[in-house]
């Protein structure tokens, strides 16, 4: 074999990894969540494209701004913050299409968890109206820093055409869970 075709299959084989590897990340494609990342929020201030509990102009004698729209973000301008009001947990859901059944949820939370509480994370798959995936994060301990969580979804079914995303706060005054960057991903 001469210098010149060792060279030739020398770079042969970079450019075949270099395309394999670029084919690897394709196969994780990830599946869009409608404000996943929290940044839209309306002058309220309510979340766009979630359904919550939070009702920031209500004035009953306890709070009721409760999924609150906060600067301290893991990724981007906002992060969505939820409380408890000291009479019923905060809470979000959001459904939505996708085109293909992802294996996991992937988001960044801290949180302050009081003593007992837990605060929660549930992604349901659908095919048609019927339940086929499915998966669950329970945050039981404060984190300080925002940490990246991944929540496996269930693999019982191949066919998914739409997600629900639910985010409840804990149950105990001084619980506070911060949230951003949610985002469906198709596999390991």
């Amino acid at each position: 074999m001469t210098v010149m075709n060792a060279r030739q299959l020398f770079i042969t084989i970079f450019v075949l990894f270099a395309f394999f590897g670029c084919r690897k990340d394709a196969s994780q494609p990830i599946i869009s969540i409608p404000n996943g990342d929290f940044e839209l929020w309306d002058n309220m201030p309510i979340l766009y494209d979630w359904r919550t509990n939070s009702c920031p102009v209500c004035v009953p004698p306890y709070e009721t701004y409760i999924v609150q729209r906060v600067t301290a973000a893991a990724h981007g301008q906002f992060a969505a913050k939820f409380t408890y009001n000291n009479v019923y947990s905060s809470w979000a859901d959001n459904k939505f299409s996708i085109p293909l059944h992802p294996g996991f949820l992937t988001g960044y939370i801290k949180s302050t968890i009081a003593n007992g509480d837990t605060a929660t994370i549930h992604v349901a798959l659908f095919s048609g109206n019927n339940l086929v995936d499915g998966g669950d994060f329970y945050e039981t301990s404060s984190t300080i820093s925002y940490k990246k969580i991944e929540i496996i979804i269930s693999q019982t079914s191949s066919m998914a055409d739409s997600a629900s995303i639910k985010i409840v706060g804990g149950k105990k005054i001084g619980t506070e869970l911060f949230i951003d960057n949610l985002e469906l991903i198709k596999n390991h």
